[in-house]
Formats: C-alpha cells, structure tokens, sequence
C-alpha cells in the first residue's frame, strides 16, 4: 500500500515534506537576497515534519526534479528560479560585512571594560555575513541582574563620545543598541508575534556571539531551544575573532563594580541614570511603550525597535511560498 502510495504522489507531482521544507527555507533568505549552500538549507530547514539528515537534503537538492524545476544553482548557492544572480550580492555583502566586523571588534573592545555587560553579540543581516556598505551595525547586549539601565546608559554614552551612533542621514557603519536583556530573562519566547513570527524565530537563531567571556551565549541557545520547534537542525554560532577580556579591561572593570558597592551612591545613582533615559526617548517611541513587542522597557528587557518590520516579512515570505507552492 505505501509503495502505490508514494507512486501516486511521485506522479501527480505532489513536493514530498522536505522538498516543500526546503523551499520554504530558501524562500525565507530570498527576502533578504541571500542565497543559500547545501549545508545553511539543512542547518536553518524550517518547520520539516521530521528531522532530516544532511545527506538527505544534499540528495534532495540533487536528485528531485520538482526542486531542479524550482531553484537554481549558481556556484554553490541555491536560490529560486529566476534569481541566479543574488549570489553575487551575497559575495559582495559579505565583503561589506568582513569590515563590519573589524570595527565591531574595536567598539567591543571597549565595552567590554564595562562591568555592567556579561555578552555582546551581533545580530540581523550581519551575524550572517549579509551586510549592505549603508547598513548600520546591530548589536544585542545581555547585562548583570538589576544594571540593564547602567549598560545601556554607558554604552551610549561611549558610542556618542565615538561618533558612533547612527543619525536620519547617515547610518553606515554605526552601532544600533536598540536591544538588551538581562542575564536572567533569557528565554525570547515572550516576545514573538506567535506561530507566523518566522523573522524572529532566525533572528533569535542567528545571534553571533562577539564578547562571551563567561560563556553565557550557551545558556541563551539553551533557553530559547523552542526554536527548535521550527528549525530542529540549528546549532551554536562561533565567532573566530571573538573578543576577550585584558589586563586592562579586567582593572576598569573593577572601577565600574567598587562603585556598586557603595551603600549610599549606587541605589541612586541608578534611579537617576534610568529617570534620565526614560525621560529622553523620542515621544513618539513613548507612546509605542509596552503597547505590544515593538517597544519594551522594564527591568529585565529593553527594546527600542519602532519599525518592527516582522510583520512585513512574514507577508513577504508567505506569497513566495504561495507562488511557489500554490
């Protein structure tokens, strides 16, 4: 009975679960135009309806004629049909991205004199290597219990003293930190749009740890594993450059950690650095506080993304996949 099953399928041209699985995934980066090789479709294969092995994909990708019909490859990347030449803009992206990195390392390793601070990472188009020269640079910071507002306040205040933030007409090469968790608010599940937030569930996915002196990026994965849910296959990311602590940088952190040991002067100065923060964002991001996920300010999250645009490339992906799947 299974053997006529799978003939009638095979026949009437039905995609088989991982074929439609690969599509969708290849669909995804399409968005962003960034075409993907044989082990990134296995690595970030969405929402299969079991787990596949990498020689299964690799012999899909090599053997299905539905999928020959649907994709094209060009010097090792997949994309879909009719967009062969994506492949280059991935190259030349991850050319811009090489020098993103160099003066993420150099702004990192400044930070990291910061006490407040436990791990820095990149994150969106850069934390895979698809960076356009305009983009600016995101970073995702985790802080000690209780000093998310005393991390954000001096990692601005350095950033500004850089010239490093990004301003309406200029945002190539700057530093976003529009983004911070506390060491003990980890698990990301909170703040999904629910089942259709397939942007966050990569975004979470793709964080690229570059400071990670504690090893706490592997007490994150672990804690949002319910990305799993969508993509069984992925794995902690590796930095090779990633950034250390110094001699230097342990010494001012002490600085920063005697100043939190004073009874009468780190309560306060706390409040008052938080009052100030709170007080200077834009207005308009004031009345988007709290109302939903775009914009999160308490004690343990702090999210400044007004143009959350998760949304949109939901809508995006999902009329791929329907032209592609009907």
């Amino acid at each position: 009975m299974l053997y006529y099953l799978v003939i009638i399928i095979i026949s009437s041209g039905m995609p088989t679960d991982l074929e439609k699985s690969i599509i969708k995934t290849i669909a995804y980066f399409d968005v962003f135009n960034f075409p993907l090789t044989t082990l990134e479709i296995w690595k970030w294969l969405y929402r299969p309806g079991e787990k596949y092995t990498l020689q299964q994909v690799r012999e899909a990708l090599a053997t299905s004629d539905w999928l020959s019909s649907r994709l094209s490859l060009q010097e090792g990347f997949f994309s879909l049909k009719n967009r062969d030449n994506i492949y280059l803009l991935r190259k030349q992206n991850n050319n811009w991205a090489e020098r993103k990195f160099q003066k993420t390392v150099r702004l990192v390793k400044i930070l990291r004199c910061l006490s407040f601070i436990r791990m820095i990472a990149v994150c969106n188009n850069l934390s895979y290597s698809n960076s356009r020269e305009t983009s600016d640079i995101d970073l995702f910071i985790i802080t000690r219990k209780n000093q998310i507002w005393l991390a954000r306040f001096f990692s601005l205040y350095i950033l500004k003293m850089l010239r490093g933030r990004p301003s309406p007409d200029n945002h190539q090469d700057k530093f976003c930190l529009s983004f911070f968790i506390d060491e003990d608010y980890l698990n990301m599940q909170k703040v999904t749009l629910g089942q259709h937030d397939i942007h966050f569930v990569y975004w979470v996915s793709q964080f690229l740890p570059i400071y990670d002196p504690d090893g706490l990026y592997e007490k994150f994965f672990l804690a949002n594993d319910w990305v799993k849910e969508y993509v069984p296959n992925i794995y902690p990311n590796q930095f090779v450059g990633q950034v250390k602590p110094s001699n230097f940088s342990r010494a001012i952190e002490k600085i920063f950690v005697g100043i939190g040991y004073i009874p009468w002067l780190a309560p306060s100065l706390y409040y008052l650095i938080r009052r100030l923060q709170i007080k200077i964002i834009d207005r308009n991001m004031q009345a988007m506080v709290n109302i939903d996920t775009r914009v999160i300010i308490n004690e343990r999250m702090l999210k400044f993304h007004s143009n959350d645009r998760r949304e949109q490339y939901f809508h995006q992906w999902k009329d791929l996949v329907k032209e592609i799947l009907g």
